[in-house]
């Protein structure tokens, strides 16, 4: 039997200061070694702060990031997977974000984000973004072919709320809007149309040639709701998404508390 674990990171695996529990990383490894289980992220992270936190907690797993729009092994830093805006659909995206006086971080395929000028994002998200982060404009970045997706985190969502039936609206556009724990209070990101972790983890099948007899998913957000809802045996993580809640099969405790490991109980 194989089974495939996908896991979100933020708010599932670590706490809000990308720190690991001991259980979590002893479960972490134990699962790494088994032969019957192949462990997978499948995050909104790019992929340099994908690395960076995977570093700092001791270890690394082939991920799916941007909510499904890249896939990345880091163990042989190859691209397994990755689907980047039709042109015209990321000019109708613009559109109506320019239309609300919004402004988002696009990121592109080859790990840079441009903010655009007068950027509607938090200052700890930009900080976040370290040497990846550029500064641009919307008519710059509204004709490119290598934009992954976009964002605006740590915002208050009275700012998005007007914007989001319009959005969503779009055929060329996913919206995963949901409050983050991480950038509180509020976060809005933009994928290609259909573009979802399921869609990535499907892809990491592919990749690594596997058909899994069963898939284990978990995760805390709104952006996990595709992931949750595929699994046959799904974990939300308490006081998270309550869409992601209503979801799920269990409700494990929050990661500074080690809930993650609970998943050992049904290897």
């Amino acid at each position: 039997m194989t089974t495939l674990v996908a896991t979100d990171l933020d708010g599932t695996v670590w706490d809000t200061t990308l720190s690991c529990h001991p259980s979590t990383l002893a479960a972490i490894k134990a699962l790494s070694a088994s032969d019957d289980v192949e462990l997978m992220a499948a995050t909104g992270r790019r992929r340099n702060s994908a690395r960076s936190a995977f570093t700092a907690n001791g270890f690394m797993l082939p991920s799916v990031l941007l909510n499904g729009a890249i896939g990345y092994d880091f163990e042989v830093e190859s691209i397994f997977h990755q689907v980047t805006f039709d042109t015209d659909d990321l000019r109708q995206v613009f559109d109506v974000l320019a239309s609300f006086e919004l402004g988002p971080v696009a990121y592109l395929t080859d790990t840079r984000a441009l903010a655009v000028h007068g950027v509607t994002t938090s200052v700890k998200h930009l900080d976040g973004l370290g040497e990846d982060l550029e500064w641009s404009s919307a008519p710059d970045i509204a004709p490119r072919n290598d934009v992954l997706g976009m964002s605006m985190l740590g915002i208050e969502f009275s700012l998005i709320e007007p914007a989001l039936a319009d959005l969503s609206a779009l055929a060329g556009v996913e919206v995963a809007a949901y409050a983050d724990h991480l950038y509180p209070p509020y976060s809005l990101m933009l994928a290609p149309a259909n573009v979802t972790k399921e869609l990535g983890i499907r892809a990491y099948c592919e990749h690594a040639g596997i058909v899994p007899d069963r898939i284990i998913a978990l995760g805390d957000g709104g952006n996990d709701l595709e992931m949750l809802a595929m699994a046959d045996v799904s974990f939300a993580v308490k006081g998270g998404d309550q869409r992601a809640i209503d979801l799920a099969d269990h409700i494990i405790e929050r990661p500074e508390n080690g809930g993650w490991a609970t998943v050992l109980d049904f290897i």
